[in-house]
């Protein structure tokens, strides 16, 4: 049973949204999941983790600033992640930003040396389908 750790930021509550139904998959596939804001996560956690999803709203087309503290801070588990699996999920006022903001989620956990799945970008809210697509994308990263 993979043990999967999410953490994200959400000042909206949308990105939080995305956490939750990512979370949801993933336990329906079995996995051990703990969900955390990037204010209460510790770098140290990562360790512990089979795989490593992070989360945040677009801001200027990258990470909010509390994730980038947590990303910053994570230099003190560098080289202990390697060949972990990993993904990422932003949500932007368009599709546009939260793919960037995605691109420098995933740039983040590859230096770390996690073999990352496509993140997933939205606009908004998380729409019924697009719920169930993030459903999807825990499941998958649970069999990982």
């Amino acid at each position: 049973m993979a043990r999967m750790l999410i953490v994200y930021f959400s000042k909206t509550g949308n990105t939080k949204a995305m956490a939750e139904a990512i979370a949801e998959g993933a336990k329906e596939a079995g996995a051990e999941v703990i969900v955390k804001t990037a204010e209460e996560a510790r770098p140290s956690e990562l360790v512990d983790a089979d795989v490593i999803v992070l989360g945040s709203p677009a801001y200027f087309g990258n990470m909010a600033w509390p994730l980038k503290r947590f990303v910053d801070e994570s230099i003190e588990v560098y080289g202990k992640l390697r060949g972990k699996h990993g993904g990422c999920f932003s949500s932007g006022g368009g599709v546009r930003d939260a793919e960037r903001t995605v691109t420098a989620l995933t740039w983040a956990l590859e230096i770390h040396g996690l073999k990352v799945e496509k993140g997933i970008a939205i606009a908004g809210s998380p729409s019924g389908e697009e719920r169930e697509r993030l459903k999807e994308y825990g499941r998958k990263l649970a069999g990982k």
